[in-house]
C-alpha cells in the first residue's frame, strides 16, 4: 500500500505538472484564456491531492508538501492574473 502511495504522489505531481505545461503551449500562441484554464487546471491537481492515512506517507513527503504549497501560489497568482485580464477585456 505505500508503494501505491508514493506511486500516486509521483503521478498526481506529474499530471499537474503536463498539465501547466500544455497552459504554457497556449501561452506561446497568445490563446490567453486556454493557457490560464490549464495552467490553473495543473496547479489544482498538484494540490487537491489528498490521502486518508497519514501515517503511512511516503519518505517524500515534505518535499510533495513544498511543490503542492508553490502550486497553491502558482495557481492563485495565475488565477488573479487571468481575472484582471478578463476583466480589462470582457
Amino acid at each position: 500500500m505505500l508503494k501505491m502511495n508514493k506511486t500516486m504522489e509521483i503521478l498526481n505531481l506529474l499530471i499537474g505538472f503536463e498539465l501547466i505545461a500544455i497552459g504554457l503551449i497556449y501561452l506561446r500562441v497568445s490563446d490567453f484564456s486556454s493557457a490560464a484554464s490549464w495552467s490553473i487546471f495543473g496547479c489544482m491537481y498538484i494540490v487537491m491531492d489528498k490521502y486518508s492515512d497519514l501515517t503511512n506517507m511516503s519518505n517524500n513527503r515534505s518535499i510533495v508538501q513544498n511543490i503542492k504549497y508553490a502550486g497553491a501560489w502558482i495557481g492563485f497568482i495565475i488565477s488573479t492574473i487571468f481575472l484582471i485580464y478578463s476583466l480589462i477585456t470582457v
